[in-house]
């Protein structure tokens, strides 16, 4: 008999067990124990996050026998739901029931009353898949619904559903999940199993994962067959072709010391390991982006990979605008790497670009001066001063955006304008100028989390990424990109997920209280009045005011 898949067998089974989703989690309990589901919803986020648990959560837990502890797991109802055999919650996968003469069959078995419960519960998983026609019949049982039918919808995509569904729909977003929860489940499962498992081997699954705790547990349970019930960091690097933590950062030690000859030699030793360079050039990006948040914070707690000793020595070779420009050729060079014949070769060529843009020297600004004039040069300030005149102006934005302010937004964002600005956005991935790589870069993990009239909230994973945004240059750039590249005439801001995970709780809690704060007032940027040089002006600025008469 073949063996129970970890995900399978650590699927929860109440709604405590559901790791990283407690706003979703809190506000489905309380709408059950107050007795007001609604009769659709959607759950979107991405793959392993916990939508089809949740779901199947509801459906169990407006069934159960005992509303007080719903879903108990020892009613009738609750063990036929666990099983899968209850007459009432049925599951369809849109991927294979595409078609509309599905969902016509399935409007038409949805007037029958329940048969065993008190509901009859749909799951739709996957519904962006469902073909026009089916969407559009959903869409009108949507609107109006049987009596005791609830459409429970999961998605990893809602960009490709029609905005009515969506608007007939209580939406809640399903985030990833942070690596530290998912490190601790997997530690507590170990023991459960009698796994012997490292903490470090833990924690390079749980980064594996990227959010995703059905991902990481299936790694588990291959690392786990592999290494005959022990998990040991050395095993999961061997399984996955990756490098350890100090090799990568013995790796870019290499590069800032300019030691060429070492450079090659790892990376040609990693080529005959079979080791993944687009998930290596991946780890170097977490490393730098760690270094740079210990440069300018000096706080460990925030850090992803490295510790503070790490990230210390790290930082104290080179400059964050280096560091900066070093992740940019790796963000940009992994494209590359997957179509490139020979990866190893195209990961020598990242590697001499960094040595490259680590030692060039900012060019020297020179003074306009008339024809007869010596050239004199501007002294250049020193890189690290500017980076610490930066620092500084982000922290200063970031302060001022206060849990207050960011409840105000909430007040004057809906689901619309988000759903049309996502369908926009989505254009970002497809651009490839010179000109929108900066914004790429400042917007790779960006997620847009809430949306109005005149606002746009980003939601970013760390508080300096954040404070990049928020930033009063940056800010404004980044402004007229929107305007003019994706047509998102709008205020940008920006806030880490936890953060709007906080608040949008605190905003639910303070709602129903009647506290919340005044409606946030946008204030965009005043639109510069360009002005064309006359033939005149040109002349003088380029001969001098003192070499120029106009007759």
């Amino acid at each position: 008999m073949s063996k129970t898949a970890l995900y399978q067998k650590y699927r929860s089974t109440t709604f405590e067990e559901v790791v990283g989703q407690e706003v979703t989690v809190r506000t489905i309990k309380n709408a059950i124990r107050q007795n007001k589901v609604g009769h659709a919803y959607l759950f979107c986020g991405p793959r392993g996050t916990g939508k089809t648990t949740m779901a199947r959560l509801l459906a169990k837990a407006v069934n159960c026998e005992n509303p007080e502890e719903a879903p108990c797991g020892h009613c009738a109802n609750c063990i036929a739901a666990s099983e899968g055999t209850h007459p009432d919650i049925i599951e369809i996968n849109a991927a294979n029931e595409t078609h509309v003469e599905d969902i016509r069959d399935l409007i038409e078995r949805a007037r029958l009353a329940p048969m065993v419960g008190k509901h009859k519960v749909y799951i739709i998983d996957e519904v962006h898949q469902l073909s026009s026609a089916a969407s559009s019949a959903l869409l009108k049982t949507l609107e109006e619904p049987p009596e005791n039918v609830i459409f429970i919808l999961a998605t990893t995509d809602p960009q490709k559903l029609l905005p009515t569904i969506i608007s007939r729909c209580q939406q809640y977003s399903f985030y990833r999940i942070r690596t530290e929860d998912i490190q601790k489940h997997l530690l507590d499962i170990a023991e459960k199993e009698n796994i012997r498992m490292e903490e470090a081997a833990a924690q390079k699954i749980a980064i594996l994962a990227n959010g995703g705790m059905r991902d990481a547990l299936s790694i588990m349970d291959q690392c786990a067959s592999f290494g005959d019930s022990e998990i040991i960091e050395e095993d999961v690097n061997r399984i996955y072709g990756l490098t350890s933590l100090q090799e990568q950062i013995d790796f870019l030690h290499d590069v800032f010391d300019n030691n060429l000859e070492g450079m090659l030699n790892r990376v040609r030793a990693y080529d005959e390991k079979g080791i993944d360079m687009p998930q290596m050039t991946d780890q170097l990006v977490d490393i730098l982006k760690d270094t740079i948040i210990y440069s300018y914070t000096k706080n460990t707690k925030i850090l992803r990979v490295l510790n503070g000793e790490q990230a210390g020595d790290l930082s104290s070779m080179s400059t964050p605008g280096i560091l900066m420009k070093m992740m940019d050729i790796l963000m940009e060079g992994k494209g590359k790497l997957k179509n490139a014949r020979d990866g190893a070769s195209g990961f020598e060529v990242m590697s001499l670009e960094m040595i490259v843009a680590k030692d060039e020297k900012p060019e020297p600004v020179k003074q306009k001066q008339s024809m007869h004039a010596e050239v004199v040069v501007k002294p250049v300030i020193e890189e690290k001063k500017q980076e610490e005149t930066i620092a500084a102006d982000m922290i200063e934005h970031t302060d001022a955006l206060t849990d207050d302010d960011l409840l105000g937004m909430m007040q004057i964002c809906n689901k619309q304008e988000k759903a049309a600005d996502m369908e926009k956005y989505k254009q970002l991935s497809m651009m490839m100028s010179l000109e929108t790589a900066k914004y790429k870069t400042m917007l790779n993990d960006a997620e847009i989390a809430a949306s109005g009239k005149d606002i746009i909230v980003f939601a970013v994973r760390q508080s300096p990424e954040a404070a990049r945004i928020n930033s009063q240059k940056e800010n404004k750039n980044l402004y007229q990109f929107l305007k003019e590249q994706l047509d998102i005439d709008k205020m940008p801001y920006a806030v880490t997920k936890d953060t709007f995970q906080r608040v949008t709780a605190e905003f639910v809690r303070r709602r129903k209280e009647g506290s919340l704060p005044a409606p946030y007032h946008v204030e965009r940027y005043e639109q510069e009045v360009t002005h064309e040089e006359t033939p005149q002006e040109k002349i003088i600025a380029l001969f001098g005011a003192e070499n120029v008469k106009i007759i």
